[in-house]
């Protein structure tokens, strides 16, 4: 969810002046170590909660900008916030004083000066400060967004053990009605916790196969009744508590449970509306897998259709960044924070690699929990992208390109027998629950026997043809590539934007060679913008066929 959309900082710790926009649901700060990274989620926890850190307010003497400290001007930190807000951000009702003073979109400052208590709240570029009546309408805002500070050095299982009372909570909300006597109470108890953890669980064990089992450590009497909650791990019928697991189960706890907490938040009475999880390296005692999951939770929770959750996080790890949807790139120069440059994960991973700060990655070991769909062209993966919305999937494979993969690649069937030769080994070093599925076109299938030569039947790695029964029968082959699976429909739409396509006697559409580039681009652009489920039914059955394919997608 994008709810936070840029972030203005002045005059806070290492950070002098510094903005950061294009904030997106899963927003990676990287840099090297000192870049001033946690200042940024320390700003925001400042925001939000008036702390840089647990129990520690924020003082202008102490964390004003050092180098300019004793310089003789006015001392104050400046935070502001440009809100987005979703369509499904809802004030409650009587709560719209609060929504017309705001409304939608809108910059919210706050300023901490030397020797006030409270700071002044400014709204869009408005240089009077609110009276104490909006300031009040600013706060039930505010307080319809739980904001998360989760520091590096914290300790997972504290975390867990702090937020007992909530997780009681839910546990009740869902316990409903079913405990009416003493001992069918405490049934219902654990088979509700059992029921409320059951998507953790099984998450759980994806990520961490030699954990067999996970309960909530439920009371089972009424001398039990006053109880903390926390988590018990089961291993061939023996149990141990959480707090006995090693760091990075801990960790994948922790994040689960505060998930849990934050979406039963949503769903109780529209109290909160949205969360804000700022977290310093959740990569943090995580061995490969363990962070390659992590990374994937993060990004699925944030970026689901119907998610109320935004995250910002700093981060050192390749995963983390392959995940997330924006990074922004910032360094340290002198005493000073900077903004180096804010980008896609992709470019990211290309500069901190080459800067030492993170990993480098080979392009077919990106998203190493997700399947990949390799095409030889960008308009047969524009095609799969906008065509597998119309499919049931629980999960969603990569859809890539050889020209994506490699810049020196054209694509064409040779050049994907060459690429595909070439790294036959990072191939079969992906999971099988990951694998990569090559799709030849049409005019290219009969070499897939060569492809196959390349692997055995283990290996993760599939290839399947373009059959003629996925092609329009009323487009000959004058239609190269994936266009020949298009509707009629979407070629009387290229026709209407003056597309030299023409109709023989026969009914069958054509076109010249020397003009089909053009041709091309224009129904291309045409499929991204509005493909609907009928332009697919020539191909559908064999994207069906595709997706079989590959483990849990159906």
């Amino acid at each position: 969810m994008k709810l936070i959309s840029e972030i203005e900082i002045k005059g806070f710790r290492s950070i002098r002046d510094i903005k950061l926009s294009e904030i997106d649901n899963f927003t990676a700060l990287a840099g090297l170590n000192n870049a001033g990274k946690s200042n940024v989620l320390r700003a925001l926890n400042a925001f939000f909660n008036e702390e840089t850190d647990e129990g520690k307010y924020v003082d202008v003497d102490e964390d004003y900008f050092r180098p300019d400290l004793h310089k003789k001007k006015a001392k104050q930190i400046i935070i502001s916030l440009t809100f987005s807000l979703p369509a499904h951000f809802n004030f409650r009702k009587g709560l719209e004083g609060a929504k017309d003073l705001l409304s939608n979109n809108f910059k919210l400052t706050k300023i901490w000066k030397r020797n006030e208590i409270f700071p002044a709240y400014y709204i869009n570029n408005n240089k009077k400060e609110l009276d104490l009546e909006d300031r009040k309408k600013v706060y039930s805002f505010l307080q319809l967004i739980n904001f998360r500070y989760i520091p590096n050095r914290v300790l997972p299982v504290d975390v867990i053990k702090k937020e007992q009372v909530s997780l009681r909570d839910v546990l009740i909300r869902r316990l409903g009605k079913k405990a009416k006597a003493s001992n069918p109470a405490f049934s219902s108890i654990r088979e509700t916790s059992d029921a409320l953890i059951q998507p953790m669980v099984k998450r759980f064990r994806e990520a961490s196969p030699d954990v067999g089992d996970i309960r909530l450590a439920t009371p089972t009497s009424w001398s039990d009744m006053i109880f903390a909650f926390g988590y018990k791990l089961g291993d061939k019928g023996i149990e141990t508590d959480d707090v006995s697991q090693g760091a990075g189960i801990q960790s994948l706890l922790m994040l689960e449970t505060l998930h849990l907490i934050d979406l039963d938040y949503f769903q109780k009475f529209g109290w909160r509306q949205a969360s804000i999880w700022a977290i310093e390296e959740p990569e943090s005692s995580l061995h490969s897998s363990l962070e390659a999951r992590v990374a994937s939770f993060l990004s699925l929770i944030a970026s689901g259709k119907d998610s109320r959750l935004q995250i910002l996080c700093t981060t050192h790890s390749d995963l983390i960044i392959q995940y997330s949807n924006k990074v922004t790139i910032l360094k340290k120069e002198g005493h000073e924070t900077k903004l180096l440059e804010q980008t896609n994960p992709r470019e990211a991973l290309d500069k901190l690699s080459r800067a030492g700060i993170s990993r480098w990655v080979h392009p077919l070991l990106y998203f190493p929990l997700d399947p990949i769909i390799l095409v030889e062209g960008k308009y047969d993966a524009n095609f799969l992208e906008k065509a597998i919305v119309y499919f049931k999937l629980k999960r969603k494979p990569i859809i890539s390109f050889l020209e994506k993969l490699d810049e020196t690649k054209t694509g064409g069937k040779d050049d994907m027998y060459n690429y595909i030769k070439a790294n036959s080994q990072v191939i079969k070093s992906r999971s099988k629950d990951a694998p990569v599925i090559v799709i030849l076109d049409w005019d290219a299938r009969n070499k897939k026997s060569n492809f196959e030569k390349l692997f055995s039947s283990d290996d993760p790695f599939k290839i399947i043809g373009w059959p003629d029964t996925a092609l329009n029968p009323k487009l000959g082959k004058s239609f190269r590539g994936i266009e020949r699976s298009y509707s009629e429909r979407l070629i009387e739409l290229a026709k209407e934007k003056d597309m030299p396509i023409g109709v023989i006697e026969t009914g069958k559409y054509l076109v010249e060679s020397s003009e089909y580039e053009i041709i091309k681009k224009t129904l291309d652009e045409i499929v991204r913008n509005e493909l609907t489920e009928d332009d697919i039914r020539y191909a559908k059955t064999f994207i069906k066929e595709v997706l079989e394919l590959i483990p849990g997608v159906l």
